[in-house]
């Protein structure tokens, strides 16, 4: 995600197959070229429905995020999403053929593989990134996540699990460059071994495996080996740039959070993007009457 930046799409098609770690059914993705300004668009043939990237189209945010309509709803956006925020796409049509996006290697690296792989075109319009004037935060319990102006992006993500691995892990970093596609997409999703049969009792974890997940025992890994010495935290990293790419525009803050999830991440974009308008209708108001005093037909701002 660049300060500078703008609108991209990719140069052709890109599929990827695979299978949805929740619901176990095999799905193909096409990440398909779309028009400048298009946004970031899931089609369904099947359903004839489509459902655009924003935190007010999200109706899920247990173990995933879903975005829906009342047609049509598909799951697990966030590791696609957080690709298309490192590969700076702003314009792209997104196809499934399934209601969940293929887990692939449980990261998000195959997906910002297969846009390099596509190429990608960048249009005349400047993308202009998110930029906060003032902090905004969610709070649930001793869960919070803080967003504050900076002029850049950096995280600082905390996680405390019951899992003597996973005690009291913090991470923090800039993601400027190419840190965000070289340190956070290639880690990858994880879970616990004690928690599989309930989650499979839920309809969940379908197509999970050490294949597409870390899985924790007791006190170590089912998995050989890991790709980063903290690469749990990290992928929460990954889950909350995907989640807040559902703004559909780079964003410029120091990111802080402590034990977050989905659901206070799409909270804290919905807060961010409500604000956000509030701030450019003002600012055209603004514009709008600097010229002089108001004319009658353009009535009074209280």
């Amino acid at each position: 995600m660049t300060q500078i930046s703008k609108r991209k799409t990719v140069a052709q098609i890109a599929t990827l197959r695979g299978q949805g770690i929740h619901s176990g059914e095999q799905v193909t993705l096409r990440i398909r070229p779309a028009a400048c300004g298009t946004g970031l668009v899931f089609i369904s043939e099947k359903h004839r429905s489509q459902v655009a990237v924003s935190p007010f189209h999200v109706v899920g945010t247990t173990n995933a995020v879903t975005l829906g309509n009342r047609e049509w709803h598909v799951q697990t956006v966030e590791h696609l999403l957080a690709a298309l925020a490192a590969a700076g796409i702003s314009d792209a049509l997104l196809e499934v053929d399934a209601p969940e996006i293929p887990i692939m290697d449980g990261s998000s690296e195959p997906f910002y593989q297969a846009v390099q792989d596509a190429g990608i075109v960048e249009y005349e319009e400047q993308l202009e990134p998110i930029r906060l004037h003032t902090p905004v935060w969610v709070v649930d319990g001793e869960k919070y996540l803080v967003a504050l102006p900076d002029d850049q992006l950096r995280v600082t993500y905390s996680i405390d699990f019951n899992h003597p691995l996973l005690k009291g892990q913090t991470i923090s970093m800039d993601l400027g460059g190419d840190r965000l596609a070289r340190e956070i997409l290639p880690a990858r999703t994880f879970g616990f071994l004690k928690d599989v049969e309930a989650m499979k009792a839920k309809g969940l974890i379908k197509g999970g495996s050490i294949e597409n997940a870390i899985v924790l025992t007791d006190d170590g890994y089912l998995n050989e080996s890991l790709r980063f010495e903290q690469e749990c935290v990290r992928h929460k990293v990954l889950d909350l740039i995907g989640d807040l790419y559902l703004l559909g525009r780079p964003l410029i803050a120091h990111l802080i959070a402590s034990r977050a999830g989905h659901a206070l991440d799409v909270a804290l974009g919905r807060k961010i993007y409500t604000q956000v308008a509030m701030n450019e209708l003002q600012q055209r108001k603004e514009t709008r009457f600097a010229g002089g005093p108001l004319r009658a037909s353009e009535g009074q701002v209280r």
